[in-house]
């Protein structure tokens, strides 16, 4: 087994919002942006900096900002940190991978906007957040109703008490209904455009299949914690298939800091403009130290 000490993980959606690429503004990472916009056809740091927010928050511009963003603030810091792992949420991944050398930054950038124009063009779906249920009460209520009332899957387990259900709308709500008769504490609907992470993605991750197969993909020079909570990514048919299947299954982030806390790991690294995987990575493995990189480093 690969012992590390210190492991850096990127978000995936939900930090997007105007101002976002503020702290890198003036700094030798800007380039990226530079970079990035060329390739689009649209001024990215504009849009990291000053909005509108509704594009922002369009997951076909969302996904290509938070991974130029993320990986700008990494480059800003990659001599001091030099983690012996990576890992991602979801559109994280990418960034991880990216940071572990597995593919250009301009081929980077390509991927994730097709990636986020695909996902923006998903069926019709919602996801719900479900809290203070076990995560196992939740696939046991997801199993009840999936099929029979709906659709509905587990998309995103988050922490012991936070678990993202995702489905068609009928199936969710049916869900949320039962969820709340065994005692959930509450049941939040998040404000996304699509059924991620469930079997509804299924076309999406056809059409990504297809732009995955063309990526030029080397062995990463740092392995990449895998968002299944257990695979070890470094070879390039692996880091292939995984990326796949990612579109249509679950996150298991609890997994996956578990697995950091069996590695050896010691120090929790996110390298994000704010906190969001450090509150549930710290309800995991509270014993780990908590590091927030969000601007330029020291």
């Amino acid at each position: 087994m690969i012992r590390c000490e210190r492991a850096v993980a990127f978000p995936g959606q939900g930090i997007q919002r105007p101002g976002m690429a503020a702290k890198i503004v003036g700094t030798s990472a800007w380039h990226l942006f530079e970079n990035a916009s060329e390739i689009l056809g649209y001024d990215l740091g504009k849009l990291c900096l000053k909005g509108p927010e509704e594009t922002l928050n369009n997951t076909a511009y969302a996904q290509v900002a938070i991974f130029v963003t993320c990986l700008a603030l990494w480059e800003l810091n990659r001599e001091r940190l030099q983690p012996q792992i990576f890992l991602g949420h979801s559109l994280g991944e990418i960034t991880a991978l990216g940071a572990a050398g597995a593919f250009s930054f301009a081929d980077g950038v390509r991927l994730t906007k097709a990636r986020g124009e695909l996902m923006d063009k998903a069926p019709q779906g919602a996801m719900t957040a479900v809290l203070g249920l076990d995560v196992s009460a939740v696939y046991d209520l997801c199993a009840k109703v999936d099929g029979v009332d709906g659709t509905v899957q587990v998309a995103n387990e988050n922490s012991p008490a936070q678990t993202v259900v995702s489905g068609d709308r009928r199936g969710v709500e049916h869900l949320t209904t039962l969820a709340r008769s065994h005692g959930a504490k509450r049941v939040v609907p998040l404000n996304v455009s699509g059924p991620f992470h469930s079997r509804l993605m299924e076309p999406v991750a056809r059409g990504f299949a297809e732009v995955v197969q063309n990526l030029d993909l080397t062995s990463c020079h740092t392995p990449v914690l895998s968002n299944d909570g257990t695979s070890i990514l470094s070879a390039p048919e692996k880091i292939r298939e995984k990326l796949v299947l990612q579109i249509t299954g679950p996150v298991r982030f609890t997994h996956q800091v578990h697995k950091l806390a069996t590695m050896g790991v010691q120090e929790f690294v996110e390298v994000s403009p704010e906190n969001l995987l450090i509150p549930m990575a710290r309800r995991i493995e509270p014993n780990l130290q908590f590091t927030l990189v969000s601007d330029g480093g020291i």
